[in-house]
């Protein structure tokens, strides 16, 4: 059984690269990729780890880009062997797309300011050093001070799109961060189709296809029949099949580590 889907406490997760690892442990796991947004912090420090222990554990570098498809969001997977250090293409993709996603943040935390909800963004990386911030970190902090009670309640009252302090970014486009990928080596697989559309997903798929090195055919969002939607692209499109759990620890309780049960079938090689 395989995972190529998870997120540590560099991003939104709240496993530690290391509880990780040993979870993936305890459950047998025969590949694991951590794939934090739109950064490989998580899943370098994960190596430095593996390379002192847990030798037996098939370890793929991962990522998660937010990217525009569409003129929409979606997120594409980047998988990269863990002997790998050069990372210029991806890092330099990733640097670019941190300073839009600033500029929303700091939109959005004044618009909180401005309905009386007192949060600065030095409290938010006070609160999570070391983390690529994010609306779920915003909300923590605004649940540590009362405002809120859940990440939830946080998302549907105030930063949920198209919500009152909600504010989008501009992401860069797939062609972009696909060469960004393929510049540091890596595999471009674009994850859960299925959150972007319900049906006619090849159809969806079509200008994308001719640059993607695979699709994220197992995940929560997809059932059995939409998996084999996407397994039957992939083969005649020549594409790589993958899957995981999309893991975030307590931010998400009802998805566990593994919890696809994706096949070792589907194991990826980079």
């Amino acid at each position: 059984m395989i995972d190529l889907h998870c997120h540590s406490t560099y991003s939104d997760g709240t496993y530690t690269p290391l509880e990780i690892l040993e979870l993936a442990r305890k459950l047998d796991l025969h590949q694991l990729a951590i794939t934090d947004h739109n950064g490989i912090d998580g899943a370098l420090k994960a190596r430095n780890i593996i390379a002192k222990n847990y030798l037996d554990i098939n370890f793929v570098i991962g990522c998660e880009l937010s990217v525009d498809y569409h003129e929409s969001e979606v997120h594409l997977l980047g998988y990269f062997n863990r002997e790998q250090d050069n990372f210029n293409s991806l890092l330099e993709f990733i640097e670019e797309g941190k300073k839009e996603k600033l500029r929303s943040q700091l939109v959005m935390i004044e618009k909180l300011n401005h309905m009386g909800l007192s949060i600065t963004y030095e409290e938010i990386k006070d609160m999570f050093p070391g983390t690529v911030i994010n609306r779920v970190h915003m909300c923590k902090v605004l649940i540590s001070k009362g405002y809120i009670h859940s990440v939830s309640e946080g998302f549907d009252k105030y930063l949920g799109e198209g919500k009152p302090c909600y504010e989008s970014k501009k992401c860069e486009s797939i062609e972009k961060a696909v060469e960004a990928i393929h510049g540091s080596c890596g595999k471009a697989v674009l994850a859960h189709p299925f959150q972007y559309v319900d049906k006619d997903v090849e159809a969806y798929l079509t200008d994308a296809l001719g640059m993607l090195d695979g699709i994220e055919c197992f995940h929560p969002s997809a059932n059995h029949q939409q998996s084999l939607e996407l397994l039957d692209i992939c083969q005649r499109y020549h594409l790589i099949s993958t899957g995981g759990s999309d893991f975030h620890g307590e931010n998400k309780p009802h998805i566990q580590l593994g919890c696809q049960n994706v096949d070792d079938l589907y194991m990826i090689e980079v």
